[in-house]
C-alpha cells in the first residue's frame, strides 16, 4: 500500500525532531565538555592549552584606547560571619574604543560640491569590554583569620566583578567618550580622504555621529548628491 501524504508528513516531522534533538545533545554536550571537563595529555596530566576557539568578522574600526591601574576590592565570610576575608588588587587595565562601520550604508554618505565636502553619517563611539591583566597585579592583599580555598574563590570572583564594573564606568565617562570621538573623527577622516584622493578626489571629509546636531553656523549643505553620483562623475 502506497504511503499517503499525510503519513509522509509525519514521517518528516519525526525525523526533523529527532535531527533537532542530536544537534542539540551534541551541542550540550560541546558546551559542557569546553567548560568543564579538564584537558589532559596522554599520562593524564592537565595541561595549559586552548580548548575551543571561534574565529568571528568584525568591521568596528579602533578609533581609541584607554589605559591606566584600577583597584578592587572583595569581601566574603563563612561559618555565619564568624571568618570574614577581604581582598585589595591592584592590576594594569586598557579599554577599546571602535566605531561599526558594518552599519553604514550609501545614505549616509553625502558630498557638497561647493565646498568639495564629503560628509559621512557614523554610530557613534561604543567602548569595548574592560580588559583587566590579572596576571600582572601590582598589589595583592588578602586579609582574614582563616582564608579557605571556597573563600579564596569567591573574593577572586568578586575582585574581577568589582575590577569591571570601575573600569567600565571610567570608560564610559562622558570626558573619555568626547575624547574617543575626537579621535575617531580624525581616524575616519584620514580613512575616507585617503581613498578618495587616491580615485583622484581631494576632497575634505566631515564626520558626523548618528543623532548629532547640524552644524549650528546657519550654514547649509548641498547634500542632492550620492556619493556614488560623485565617483561616477568622476570616472
Amino acid at each position: 500500500m502506497r504511503p499517503d501524504g499525510r503519513s509522509i508528513a509525519i514521517a518528516a516531522v519525526g525525523l526533523a525532531i529527532a535531527f533537532a534533538i542530536v544537534v542539540a545533545t551534541i551541542a550540550s554536550y560541546r558546551w559542557w565538555d569546553d567548560r568543564h571537563v579538564v584537558a589532559t595529555d596522554d599520562s593524564g596530566l592537565a595541561v595549559a592549552r586552548v580548548v575551543a576557539a571561534t574565529l568571528h568578522t568584525s568591521a568596528d574600526l579602533r578609533v581609541s584606547r584607554l589605559t591606566g591601574t584600577v583597584q578592587a576590592t572583595g569581601a566574603t565570610s563563612r561559618l555565619w560571619g564568624w571568618l570574614s576575608s577581604t581582598r585589595v588588587v591592584k592590576a594594569p587595565f586598557e579599554v577599546d574604543y571602535f566605531v561599526n562601520l558594518r552599519r553604514l550604508a550609501p545614505r549616509d554618505f553625502r558630498y557638497d560640491e561647493r565646498s568639495r565636502t564629503l560628509t559621512v553619517e557614523v554610530p557613534d563611539v561604543s567602548a569595548g569590554k574592560p580588559n583587566i591583566d590579572h596576571a600582572r597585579v601590582t598589589l595583592d592583599q588578602t586579609s582574614g583569620v582563616y582564608v579557605s580555598r571556597d573563600a579564596m574563590a569567591d573574593l577572586q570572583r568578586k575582585v574581577a566583578t568589582t575590577a569591571a564594573t570601575a573600569v567600565a564606568d571610567r570608560a564610559n565617562d562622558p570626558e573619555n567618550i568626547a575624547k574617543a570621538r575626537e579621535n575617531a573623527r580624525t581616524a575616519i577622516s584620514r580613512l575616507f580622504g585617503g581613498a578618495l584622493s587616491a580615485a583622484g578626489l581631494p576632497v575634505s571629509v566631515n564626520v558626523r555621529f548618528a543623532g548629532e546636531p547640524a552644524p549650528g553656523n546657519g550654514e547649509q549643505w548641498d547634500m542632492s548628491r550620492s556619493l556614488q553620483e560623485v565617483l561616477a562623475n568622476a570616472q
